[in-house]
């Protein structure tokens, strides 16, 4: 049985900590210079290499803009090329409008498209959309509400979301 996968951006995929201030203010002018600053987590390219050469549907869905997120894919050198960014669905997380359209352009069946994220929005949104969600702690800025949005699992770990990942694969 196939999965896909669906990945919130910041704070799950790279620390963006650093360009916070200037994201929250939407000056995306001084944003740009700052991507090669903003580090993958450990773990996380090997993980989306992993994926993507297994031939598993990955995906981002992030509040960001498509610029942004695309120029943190081509520094970081994945291999994505489904997005759902800030102004492809009328509305954002936590409502399910831009995880259902990463379901679409996955390909895959919405039970079986895992959301991974950091915030409980993106918890609330894949609910929403009747697809199986993972919280990650690795950036996350408030595990208890993370928690408290009832994610099918949580991992503290890059290395626990790529054992995981790999068992699922070993059943498809």
């Amino acid at each position: 049985m196939s999965f896909g996968v669906l990945f919130d951006l910041d704070q799950t995929l790279i620390d963006s900590t650093a360009a916070e201030s200037l994201r929250r203010a939407r000056n995306w002018a001084q944003v740009y210079p700052l991507i090669p600053t903003l580090p993958a987590y450990e773990g996380v390219p090997l993980l989306i290499g992993t994926l993507v050469d297994a031939k598993i549907p990955v995906g981002i869905v992030t509040t960001s803009p498509s610029p942004y997120c695309s120029r943190v894919i081509a520094h970081h050198k994945w291999g994505i090329e489904k997005t759902v960014c800030y102004h492809d669905t009328p509305r954002r997380k936590p409502y399910p409008d831009p995880i259902l359209k990463g379901i679409e352009l996955l390909g895959v069946v919405a039970d079986h498209v895992w959301c991974v994220g950091d915030d409980p929005k993106d918890i609330v949104a894949a609910h929403a959309a009747k697809a199986p969600s993972i919280g990650v702690t690795w950036g996350c800025t408030d595990r208890t509400a993370l928690v408290a949005a009832r994610p099918h699992h949580v991992f503290d770990t890059v290395a626990q979301l790529d054992a995981f990942f790999r068992k699922l694969s070993a059943k498809a």
